[in-house]
Formats: structure tokens, C-alpha cells, sequence
């Protein structure tokens, strides 16, 4: 392309143009009042080696400074990951004809052959307007022009400076001339507004590779700079990264240069390569230079400030893949059904709901969504009026090991109350609530007592109804419930309660087991996104693994919703008092969670400018979590158990997620130990917390294959 075509097609990309300082030798020193630069990452320099650049520089008439990875660096691991973005992007605008995935390649490709044709020229290097002209021709851009304007703004959004280095360039002395020199395909003017946005001055002197057509890598550059500059080589000293292109052509052109090396980024792992690109895109940003020292801050202030809450921010990031996927997919299925009313169950909808919101405030559709303060509990025991032995059911399970005088706590009748019923019935009120005896004894309580009973039941539906018509439920029409799932038991019971007809209440869940499907409850009402309903099977296995931590990264911080009273004319819904210290525990750990999943939504959203995809497959909802579920390390395992938070029918208890098995019950009784482990809410982690530090982390599938294999072998001996 010639120059005069290249100019025409920068100027059509938009971008404000800058004046090279060398056009106005003015403006040779930089002074930015009140500026204070951004952190840079680890790797960069530290205090003292800002010193020692600083005194390296001194009495150079001219510093030069590479620019990527020497004077600012990338939020992203690699710097074709920015094609991954910049697709993303593209394809929300309808700028290219595949997928974000499918244009990195396309992209890394069409360099690659514009590259290539170079050798039959005298040039060094091509420019960015090459390639974006290159790919239009072959289909996949649709705007060459407005493509690479995307991909700039892409390097805009993830280039930060090195601190270290910003700072010593900035305090250099009176009068010494500082000149960028890149090889780079983008053009100078975008270098400088670059340079600009992290905090080299307004005007920054430039001189790139793509504009001079020779490069630093094969010395020619070098040589441009000092032709251009009008200046000797003993006057000039040399920044940058790279060994050869900064050091060895710098001194072959007789320039002093200073070596400030970063270490080598790995390539990408193939397991995160396999998945969807917000996936891959959150995985380099984590790597990158700039982030990495971010995650280390993160963890040392939520040491300080969450006592025993999670103690690996990445634990506390898990989520988002599962509830960023989980979203998505309310959305699909509301677009799909033509819903717009979608109300998001307390505790389990409340960071779905912060997200929906910020992926909203990015497009214009018309949703509305309501916070229902709504539970199993709230929902359910209101309609079981007729199907007293049910409701000794759910209480005695959600009242385990509690006396009986606290089972009716989720009718609303108190403790002293309870007692004179239960020795009305003949039952001992101090008599835990255990097993099918405590079971027994809770529906004879119940049976006795029916009249009052029912009364109890009476209330509480009436006030419910009241509360659902204040927030818009009981109005005809379709709509849907976002809850966690497993059962589906909210979605039925608020069926039953509202009287609307099944069809009209739909519920999208993070998933539902296979045996849920009954009493109205079908593909036709309700969608278990993470599994089940035609996902595969070794997604529910692995889900099956650990669904308790489903109830951890997507709770509230505040209590389950346990019923609703009267005032002042109005239905209130009343949150059950969890026991303590561990409910203030549970919210500190999820308020900590919380606000490490919206950040990182916020960093992945500067990078995508809202570019989020329509759906995210489920096996990449969950591929960081995976091994969570299925093989925890020990340390993972102790940090969640610190958290209690699984909570009977009122939440006047709560528990760890994991209740180990002794070793001498383990290995006394292996079928009971196993069975146990197989219905315990969180299998893998009740496992390894089990199993003594010296046998290796195994899965519960692959542990139960072992334990029979040695059953076998010790019945051949």
C-alpha cells in the first residue's frame, strides 16, 4: 500500500491525529501536573530499579524507549489474545463474517502472509492497514477501516505502564529528548495516543517501524532514528525488552542501551484453548504481567479485611464463569419465549441479577426484572394444608438434631408454645429431631395439633399472596423464575400457591436433576442450564461432584427468606435469624465473593466494551470450576469449610458443607464410609478432607473404582 493510501486509511479509522514532537523540538521535556500513574504489574521494575534507570539515562543528551512490554505492558498474556478481543468486538458490530474465535486465526494468518509478501520487497516491516486490507479482500472483515480502529481500541483498553519506568522517564533531566521507537504495524499517531493514555505526556515523540518501513529487529531502524533525529550515537541511550532487536542492534548502531527484561509467557494450556473466548480471554488476562501482582494485593486486603472468608481470591472468581453462563442463558431463553417479566429468587438469584443488570445497561431490551425476597420455605409450607405428613417431612429434615420444642419455629409458633403442645401429645419437647423417630414425632406433633396447624398454614398463605401481588407475581401472563434448581420444588409450590396455570410460570435454573421432571415440571416449563435436559451426561457428574458450592457462589449476603407478616397494610417478607458467629461468617465470605466476581466482570467488560456473547456453552460455564468439584486440594477444601452455610428450614442452624469421616470409620466399615460420601453435598471435598495427607487426590468415582479393585484382589487372596 502507498503511503498516500495508508494516510486516507488511517484517517478514515477515526482516530485524533497527533503531532510528532519532532515536528515541534519545543516540546522536548514533559511535565504532567498531578499525575499519578497506574500500578504497573509484576515483572516490571521495582523503586530501585527506577533508580537505576534513572541514573542509566543520566547525561544521555536522548533516551529512546521501546514501547510494548519496556514502557507500557498489556493486560493480557499474549499479544494475540488481543485478536480474541478485538474479534469479540467485531462481531458484535457486524464487521466480520465468523466467530471472535475464528478471526484471531484469520487475523495471526492474513500478518503472516502480508509478512511474507515483504520478501520480494525492500521493506522491513508492513502496516496495520496491509492486513486489515488483506482480510477484507478475503471475506472475513466486512470494514477493513473500522476493523483496525476496533483493534486499536482493543490495545487501548488493555495497555497499562510500567510504573517504574514511566516514573524515571518523567523525572529525567531539564532538556534531555525522549523518543519512542517501536516495531510495531500500528502508526505513530496511534502509538502517541497510547503513550498518552498511560501517561507519557500529551505529545509524545514517535517513531514506528510500520511509517519508517525498517525495523529495530534487523538494525535498520536504529540507524532511521539517527538520521531522523540529526544527532551522533554517543548521544543517545536505548530502553528495552528485547535482547537482540533493544540491545544488540542498539550497540551495533553504536547506542548505549539498558536491558529491561520480563520473563517468557507460556503458551496458552489446551484445556483452556477448548473453551469459549470471555473464557480464554479472563484466563490471559490473569496471566498477564499487569494482573498478576493485582491478584496478590487482592489476596492480602481480603486477608485483612474478611477474616475467614475465602482465602484465595481465586476462589472467590470461580463464579463468574457459572453465573455469567447461567445468565446468558436467561436471557436466551426469555428472547426465545417471548418473556419479559423474570423475577430472580432470593438468595439464589442475587448475583445472577447484578449481572443480568450490567449486561443490560449495555443493550436496550425491554426486561423487568424484580428481586422476589421468596424461598422453599416462604413458598412451599404455605401449600401443604393438605399434606400434613409432607410438612413433618420438611421440617424434620430442615430441623435435624434440633429439639423438638423448635420444630414449629417455621410456622411461627415459639419454642415455650411448642413445649405445652408437646406434652399435650404425650412427646418429650427435649427430644431431638433425628432420624424417622424424630420424624414420627414431629408429624405426631403436627397430627394433635391440626386445627392450630392449619391455622398457622392459613396465615401464612394469605400473607404470601399478599406479598407475590405486591411485586406483580399474581398478574396473568408468562414469566420466570430464576432459582438454583435441583428440585424445582419454589417453582411448584409457587404455582400451587399463585393458582396460575403451569404454563405461565417457567423457571430457568443453574440446573435440575433428572428426577425432577414431574408434577407440571417439564422441557416445556422449566431449563437446567449446567446439566440435564439434553446436556451431557459428564456435566451432571461433575456438577453432582459438589452442587452445594452452586449455593455458596450464588447466595446473598443476607438470610434465607423464611415468611412474611402484615404492616402497615403491607406484606413483608421476614429473614430468619441465621445462628451465630457463623451467619455473619457465611455473609462476610459471599459479600467478599461478590464483589470479586462484579470486578472481574468489570475488567473482562473494559476489554469487551460490552462486546458479551448471545450464550456460553456449559462445559466452558464451568471449566474453571471443575476442579473444585471434582478434585479440590485440601487447603480449597479447609477455606470453604470455614463457611457455614448450609442451613436447615429456618436457618436457625447452619452447618460446614463438609462433615469428614474419621479415618478408623473409613477404613472400618469402607461400603457405609463410601455411601455417606455419596450423599454428602459436596462428594470430592468430603473425600479429600477424609482422606488422610499421603494419599493422593483422587476423585470420588476413581476412589470408589480403587476401593472395589482392592475388595476384589483381597477375595482372590
Amino acid at each position: 500500500m502507498t503511503a498516500s493510501a495508508n494516510a486516507a486509511f488511517l484517517k478514515r479509522a477515526g482516530v485524533a491525529s497527533r503531532h510528532h514532537a519532532q515536528d515541534d523540538p519545543g516540546s522536548m521535556t514533559m511535565h504532567v501536573p498531578g499525575h499519578r500513574p497506574p500500578p504497573a504489574g509484576r515483572g516490571a521494575p521495582s523503586d530501585n530499579q527506577a533508580t537505576r534507570i534513572a541514573q542509566a539515562i543520566a547525561g544521555y543528551p536522548i533516551v529512546t524507549c521501546d514501547i510494548f512490554d519496556t514502557a507500557v505492558m498489556r493486560r493480557l498474556a499474549r499479544p494475540e489474545d488481543v485478536h480474541l478481543a478485538t474479534g469479540a468486538r467485531a462481531a458484535a458490530k457486524g464487521l466480520i463474517r465468523c466467530s471472535a474465535e475464528a478471526f484471531r486465526e484469520y487475523r495471526l494468518a492474513a500478518e503472516s502472509g502480508a509478512r511474507a509478501d515483504l520478501v520480494q520487497a525492500k521493506d522491513d516491516e508492513i502496516a496495520i492497514a496491509t492486513v486489515y486490507r488483506r482480510l477484507q479482500a478475503s471475506g472475513v472483515v466486512t470494514d477493513a477501516v473500522a476493523a483496525a480502529a476496533l483493534e486499536f481500541a482493543v490495545e487501548r483498553s488493555v495497555c497499562r505502564p510500567v510504573a517504574p519506568v514511566l516514573a524515571a522517564l518523567l523525572a529525567r533531566q531539564p532538556g534531555q529528548r525522549l523518543v519512542f521507537v517501536s516495531d510495531s504495524m500500528l502508526p505513530g499517531d496511534w502509538l502517541a495516543t497510547l503513550l498518552a493514555d498511560c501517561g507519557y505526556a500529551d505529545r509524545p515523540e514517535v517513531i514506528c517501524s510500520a511509517e519508517a518501513r525498517c525495523t529495530k529487529a534487523r538494525g535498520g531502524l536504529f540507524a532511521y532514528v539517527l538520521r531522523t533525529l540529526g544527532c551522533a550515537a554517543r548521544d543517545v541511550v536505548h530502553l528495552g525488552d528485547n535482547p537482540h532487536a533493544d540491545i544488540a542492534q542498539a550497540r551495533n548502531n553504536g547506542i548505549a542501551a539498558l536491558h529491561l527484561p520480563h520473563p517468557p509467557i507460556p503458551p496458552e494450556p489446551q484445556d483452556v484453548a477448548r473453551q469459549a473466548f470471555v473464557v480464554r480471554l479472563a484466563h490471559s488476562r490473569r496471566r498477564s504481567r499487569a494482573t498478576l501482582s493485582e491478584a496478590e494485593r487482592e489476596s492480602a486486603a481480603s486477608a485483612r479485611t474478611v477474616e475467614a472468608a475465602l482465602d484465595d481470591p481465586r476462589l472467590q472468581r470461580i463464579c463468574l464463569f457459572p453465573l455469567i453462563g447461567f445468565t446468558l442463558f436467561i436471557l436466551a431463553e426469555a428472547r426465545r419465549r417471548g418473556i419479559r417479566r423474570i423475577y430472580f429468587m432470593a438468595r439464589d438469584g442475587y448475583l445472577p441479577l447484578a449481572i443480568a443488570n450490567r449486561l443490560m445497561a449495555r443493550r436496550a431490551e425491554p426486561f423487568e426484572f424484580t428481586y422476589l425476597h421468596c424461598s422453599r420455605q416462604a413458598s412451599l409450607v404455605p401449600t401443604l394444608s393438605d399434606d400434613l405428613p409432607q410438612l413433618a417431612r420438611l421440617i424434620a429434615d430442615g430441623t435435624t438434631n434440633q429439639p423438638l420444642h423448635a420444630a414449629l419455629n417455621a410456622l411461627g409458633i415459639d419454642a415455650e408454645t411448642t413445649v405445652g403442645m408437646a406434652r399435650a401429645a404425650g412427646l418429650d419437647p427435649s427430644q431431638p429431631v433425628r432420624g424417622e423417630a424424630g420424624y414420627e414425632a414431629v408429624r405426631g406433633l403436627l397430627a394433635a395439633h391440626c386445627d392450630r396447624i392449619l391455622a398457622a398454614l392459613r396465615d401464612r398463605r394469605e400473607t404470601a399472596l399478599a406479598y407475590l401481588g405486591q411485586c406483580g407475581f399474581l398478574e396473568p401472563g408468562p414469566r420466570i423464575i430464576v432459582d438454583v434448581g435441583w428440585r424445582g420444588s419454589v417453582q411448584k409450590a409457587l404455582t400451587t400457591l399463585s393458582g396460575a396455570a403451569p404454563a405461565e410460570i417457567f423457571g430457568c435454573y443453574a440446573g435440575l436433576w433428572p428426577e425432577a421432571m414431574a408434577g407440571g415440571l417439564g422441557l416445556d416449563t422449566a431449563a437446567g442450564y449446567l446439566f440435564s435436559f439434553g446436556h451431557p451426561n459428564w456435566i451432571a457428574d461433575t456438577v453432582r461432584q459438589g452442587y452445594i458450592l452452586f449455593e455458596l457462589f450464588l447466595s446473598a449476603p443476607h438470610g434465607s427468606v423464611s415468611h412474611y407478616v402484615s404492616k402497615d397494610g403491607r406484606a413483608v417478607p421476614v429473614h430468619a435469624t441465621e445462628a451465630e458467629p457463623g451467619g455473619t461468617i457465611r455473609r462476610q465470605a459471599v459479600s467478599a465473593i461478590e464483589r470479586a466476581c462484579l470486578a472481574e466482570f468489570d475488567r473482562l467488560d473494559a476489554i469487551l466494551d460490552g462486546a458479551w456473547p448471545d450464550t456460553l456453552d456449559a462445559a466452558s460455564a464451568i471449566s474453571e470450576m471443575a476442579p473444585l468439584l471434582v478434585r479440590p486440594a485440601a487447603r480449597d477444601v479447609a477455606a470453604i469449610n470455614r463457611i457455614p452455610y448450609v442451613h436447615g428450614i429456618d436457618s436457625a442452624f447452619n452447618a460446614p458443607p463438609v462433615s469428614p469421616i474419621p479415618l478408623r470409620r473409613l477404613l472400618g466399615n469402607m461400603p457405609r464410609a463410601i455411601d455417606r460420601i455419596r450423599n454428602a453435598p459436596w462428594r470430592s471435598g468430603t473425600l479429600r478432607a477424609s482422606l488422610p495427607w499421603p494419599i493422593p487426590n483422587v476423585g470420588f468415582p476413581e476412589f470408589c473404582d480403587r476401593v472395589e479393585r482392592l475388595r476384589r484382589l483381597f477375595r482372590l487372596n
